[in-house]
């Protein structure tokens, strides 16, 4: 029960960040990590979706890229379920796993690295870009040194009540963001959250 009430909490200080109250008011960092994420990652590569212009290198000096259609493309952001270094290593550990390449960017005039997975189905290879919400592992920082809330406690019910509202916030802000006007990853991306 408490899970849920966390969750509504996340989505409600989202939806107050997005009704024009600054992020102090709405009392979670999470929401402002996303959006700096959102704009940073995972706008310039929904830009080259949308565009059809997606190309993927081995290396900047690779001379032939492999060109995949945007319904062939998904995104996937790995995302701790709790905030925890168990969770955070786990994150990782997943995040090693996949296939380095890169995108570049027309617009920024530069390379941008990407992690991805390839997947052969008929007809077509699907393109799965990875990437690992690195921005909601500073969280538990942000309660520890600044809060200077005990996070020690696993269990403790308010520790726990936080991070699951964060994280919600974090997926929400995200999702908000890519309905306004930003609408390439609608329906391709999701999260995958590890613990």
């Amino acid at each position: 029960m408490w899970e849920q009430i966390a969750t509504a909490i996340g989505v409600k200080a989202v939806e107050r960040l997005f009704e024009g109250f600054n992020q102090r008011d709405a009392g979670f960092i999470s929401a402002g990590l996303a959006v700096g994420y959102y704009y940073n990652f995972l706008d310039p590569v929904s830009g080259v979706i949308e565009r059809d212009e997606l190309e993927l290198y081995e290396s900047p000096t690779d001379a032939a890229p492999k060109k995949f259609p945007s319904d062939a493309v998904r995104v996937q952001i790995l995302i701790p379920a709790r905030l925890s270094v168990q969770a955070f290593q786990r994150c990782e550990e997943e995040f090693k796993s996949t296939r380095h390449g890169f995108l570049f960017l027309r617009q920024n005039k530069r390379y941008y690295g990407v992690n991805y997975t390839l997947t052969e189905l008929p007809g077509k290879t699907e393109l799965m870009i990875v990437d690992l919400a690195r921005p909601i592992m500073s969280v538990k920082r942000y309660y520890e040194d600044v809060l200077k809330q005990d996070t020690s406690d696993e269990s403790g019910e308010k520790w726990l009540r936080n991070q699951i509202a964060e994280i919600e916030a974090f997926k929400e802000a995200i999702r908000r963001l890519q309905k306004r006007g930003y609408g390439a990853l609608v329906n391709k991306l999701d999260f995958r959250e590890r613990a």
